[in-house]
């Protein structure tokens, strides 16, 4: 059975790099039937921090990447303890100044046979010896984690290629130790746009934070899936086939550039796709967060509205943080204009003539505002050009969205007189 496992650290956030990891790991083991562990390498006593190992559950949680058994290394220090004693045993290992050093063969090579990068040799007399646990009792990553991987029966080490280095010495230790080897797939690195290794600096932060710019979990994981994978040219893939089509073959040997402009279009795909009533659930503290519509505002609308105002308006929306701004025009608050309108006296006074005949409208459907628009203006010697532009700008605040009678439909009879009304005053 494939078993594999994702090890991190918990010295900061779970970024982009790691997420992707834990990604390929989940989507093999899922594809396999296999079990995905996830393991915390707490052993760095000083920077581990609880803190860290909430926010990295917290950010797998958001991306449902559940697993099959958790650890902390932390709480298998007796038999790490064990298997140094037994390299110490063996002449395998030895003491200086208060450390125990792994005894490097002088000789030969050691050879890396990884399944996306292909052989990779190594001369022994490069290697030099090294610590296996420090003087003060403590033990060092290289260790511990082949005593971890072999002990949960992990059969693929798949990771960044940052750790293609430590790898002929944690397969030494293999061999000391009299354990089978996992296959290893050491995955390219991420650059970001100028073609440098990934960083803060490029804007790139915790995964928890493109859950607070407004970005969709599964948008999120398939921008990671295609940092590296590919299944022909498909770019959009929902989590099912993710998973139906994943497989190591098909990552590539090349460094992935981060494309945000992609993952704001991948977002804006899945937020089309999305059921419109969990959008209204995940929209909610996006729209608090704006300041104008009070939580009895929010509770006061009808369920049914939301939904298909959500539905009609996410259609040009990136992320919940744009999709929260345009649910404003739903709401009786005052609304920013992306441009100021000018109106002549004769726009006024057909406007006006607008309102009139919104005033007496008991049914206010798409349909039935269509009619009213349409005959008010005809009886005044104009048409919709001579207005439309003007009473969108003032309704919803933006020049272009779902069609005019729709939009107007959606607002309301109420909110709309009152935003028309607010226009000719001006």
């Amino acid at each position: 059975m494939v078993r594999v496992r994702f090890a991190p650290s918990p010295t900061g956030y779970l970024h982009v790099g790691g997420a992707r990891t834990a990604l390929f790991n989940w989507l093999f083991a899922r594809h396999n039937n296999g079990v995905f562990v996830l393991r915390i390498e707490d052993t760095d006593r000083e920077r581990s921090t609880d803190e860290s190992i909430a926010q990295i559950l917290e950010a797998m949680r958001w991306l449902g990447l559940d697993w099959d058994e958790y650890y902390r290394q932390t709480d298998r220090t007796e038999l790490h303890r064990r298997a140094a004693e037994a390299l110490m045993e063996q002449g395998l290992a030895y003491e200086r100044d208060g450390a125990w050093w792994f005894r490097v063969p002088t000789e030969g090579e050691t050879v890396v046979h990884d399944d996306l990068l292909g052989d990779v040799a190594y001369p022994n007399s490069q290697l030099k010896d090294f610590v296996i646990r420090r003087s003060d009792g403590s033990f060092v990553y290289n260790f511990v984690v082949v005593v971890d991987d072999s002990d949960m029966g992990i059969t693929h080490v798949i990771r960044g290629d940052d750790h293609l280095n430590n790898t002929p010495k944690q397969i030494l230790l293999y061999r000391a130790l009299g354990r089978p080897l996992p296959r290893f797939v050491h995955l390219p690195m991420i650059l970001g746009p100028d073609r440098t290794r990934l960083s803060k600096r490029h804007g790139v932060t915790s995964v928890l934070e493109y859950r607070r710019r407004g970005f969709l979990p599964e948008a999120l994981v398939n921008f990671l899936a295609r940092l590296g994978w590919s299944h022909g040219d498909q770019e959009f893939f929902t989590r099912d086939e993710l998973i139906e089509l994943f497989s190591l073959e098909h990552i590539g040997k090349s460094a992935s550039v981060f494309d945000e402009e992609k993952l704001h279009w991948l977002n804006q795909q899945h937020m089309k796709a999305a059921d419109p009533e969990r959008l209204v659930g995940l929209v909610a503290p996006f729209v608090r967060a704006e300041g104008k519509v009070t939580d009895e505002m929010w509770n006061g609308i009808d369920r049914d509205r939301l939904t298909l105002a959500v539905e009609r308006l996410r259609h040009r929306c990136k992320t919940l943080v744009d999709l929260a701004r345009v649910l404003e025009i739903v709401f009786p608050v005052k609304i920013d204009r992306e441009e100021e309108i000018e109106l002549n006296a004769r726009q006024r006074e057909l406007i006006a003539a607008l309102v009139d005949a919104f005033s007496g409208m008991d049914e206010f459907t798409p349909e039935a505002v269509e009619r009213a628009m349409r005959e008010t203006l005809a009886s005044h010697g104009a048409s919709l050009k001579d207005v439309g532009r003007a009473c969108r700008m003032a309704v919803t605040g933006r020049r272009a969205g779902p069609g005019l009678f729709e939009t107007i439909a959606l607002v309301g009879r109420d909110i709309t007189i009152a935003r028309l009304r607010e226009l000719i005053k001006e």
